[in-house]
């Protein structure tokens, strides 16, 4: 189960790399590939009021026999604020990818994810999504009557 909270961080589309000369060679080197296990890859957040900002969290395990460096992680769009977990994951030990939703400017329901890239051999691409609804309760001016 992802878990979710109200997020205080700001909100801007960011691409995260981990350390380059480490993440390029995990890349290229198969020898260094391992196995990964979503813990949580879909997650939705429930109903929220437009302008709150809301964090969602996915969890996965290295259920491979070499450290997992996740590589790259971005966003969608720039609504969400992606972070992981930056250090390599031993094997059996767990990582995590957040992302920090800003809601505002979004009403209705929204699906967004967090493409997450790693040196991995079942997977070395996934998509991370999450959903929800954005309520915009703000009062809409009355009319003017005349008279």
């Amino acid at each position: 189960m992802a878990v979710l909270a109200i997020g205080t961080i700001s909100c801007g589309q960011k691409n995260n790399k981990a350390d380059v000369s480490l993440t390029e060679k995990a890349a290229k080197d198969s020898a260094s590939f391992t196995l990964i296990q979503w813990i949580d890859s879909v997650a939705n957040f429930g109903t929220i009021e437009a302008g709150k900002k809301i964090e969602v969290k996915f969890r996965f395990k290295n259920v491979g026999d070499k450290p997992l460096i996740i590589t790259d992680v971005h966003a969608g769009c720039g609504c969400t604020t992606p972070d992981y977990t930056k250090e390599p994951v031993a094997p059996g030990k767990e990582g995590w990818v957040t992302g920090i939703f800003n809601s505002e400017g979004q009403m209705g329901e929204v699906h967004k994810f967090i493409m997450v890239k790693s040196n991995t051999k079942n997977d070395v691409e996934h998509r991370l999504t999450f959903t929800g609804v954005v309520n915009n309760n703000q009062k809409k001016p009355e009319p003017i009557k005349a008279n």
